[in-house]
């Protein structure tokens, strides 16, 4: 990894917390086998725990290769990571959060050599395995788009993982609004950038498998409790608006559907996590499909049958 100023690679790492992992993300970069020089840009967001202290050794460590980006106050996932990119150099630019990793060493050459010769290619990404730390289980998954109508796939839910994923950094920057992201404080950063950008291009997939993406850890985007997830999906609220503003007749916004939406995960959180009146409350809501699950929100008795069977289904 060379580290003189013709950066041809940035990887983006937007960091909150998680000192106990966020050191493994960078290590996993630093051990790129790559033809290129790469620059690593780590926007902390304000961490409450020693992620700092982690952030400023590797900094000392590796001063030619390591840019921080320390926040005053607290911006939002996706605020952080639009200054993070806006901050970048490189002609390619590449996400890796905070705790995931990259657990192939040739994931940035492999890329790469990809997008140099195909010059009509705006994204690329890989295959990646998932891993929980808690149980050490590790699965290999094969990255999934939609490929006949890309941008609606990714508004449904996107098969692959963040951490795979290279963009080239014109394209980004001349299809991407980075401003609104850090203005508007979007909580989000993947998605409704995946949304935006796949208007103008489709994803291209390799077959290598080159990310690990870390499931078992609580996050924004993977919260433990029916009220945290009801805080993200307010978060959630302002991008889906957005991108109704920006594509009006694909993705149409109101406060109406929001709601119905919104009740209809919240009911499906609590029957994950054994809430029942928050099931009982969201279910009186909820005016969609899941009609078992609005049933079993009429009673405890039904609740706590209804998670007793999906318990033996899933040890099956």
């Amino acid at each position: 990894m060379k580290n003189d100023n013709k950066i041809m690679i940035s990887v983006v790492i937007p960091s909150y917390n998680r000192a106990e992992t966020v050191g493994q993300t960078i290590d996993s970069i630093l051990a790129q086998k790559v033809d290129a020089d790469v620059e690593i840009v780590i926007g902390d967001d304000c961490s409450t725990d020693n992620a700092r202290e982690v952030l400023l050794r590797y900094k000392e460590q590796y001063p030619d290769v390591i840019r921080l980006l320390f926040h005053e106050k607290n911006m939002g996932l996706g605020a952080n990571w639009a200054t993070c990119v806006k901050a970048c150099r490189g002609k390619y630019i590449c996400n890796c959060d905070n705790d995931d990793y990259w657990h192939n060493e040739h994931k940035l050459q492999i890329q790469l050599d990809y997008m140099e010769s195909h010059p009509e290619s705006n994204i690329c990404i890989t295959n990646h395995r998932t891993l929980n730390r808690t149980t050490g289980e590790t699965k290999e998954c094969k990255a999934i788009i939609d490929h006949s109508d890309i941008q609606k796939s990714m508004w449904g839910g996107c098969m692959f993982c963040n951490a795979t994923i290279m963009y080239r950094a014109d394209f980004l920057r001349s299809h991407l609004n980075l401003d609104e992201f850090i203005e508007r404080r979007f909580s989000l950063q993947d998605w409704p950038a995946w949304v935006i950008l796949t208007a103008h291009t489709d994803i291209d997939e390799l077959p290598e498998s080159t990310a690990t993406w870390c499931t078992e850890t609580v996050s924004i985007t993977r919260p433990d409790s029916v009220e945290r997830f009801a805080k993200r999906l307010e978060e959630d609220r302002k991008v889906c608006k957005y991108l109704g503003e920006l594509f009006p007749e694909k993705f149409p916004y109101t406060d109406e559907m929001w709601e119905n939406f919104a009740s209809g995960r919240l009911m499906a959180k609590a029957f994950d996590v054994g809430d029942y009146e928050s099931a009982k409350k969201y279910g009186r809501i909820y005016k969609g499909e899941d009609g078992i699950k609005r049933f079993c929100s009429r009673s405890r008795l039904l609740f706590e049958i209804w998670r007793f069977l999906k318990k033996v289904r899933s040890k099956r």
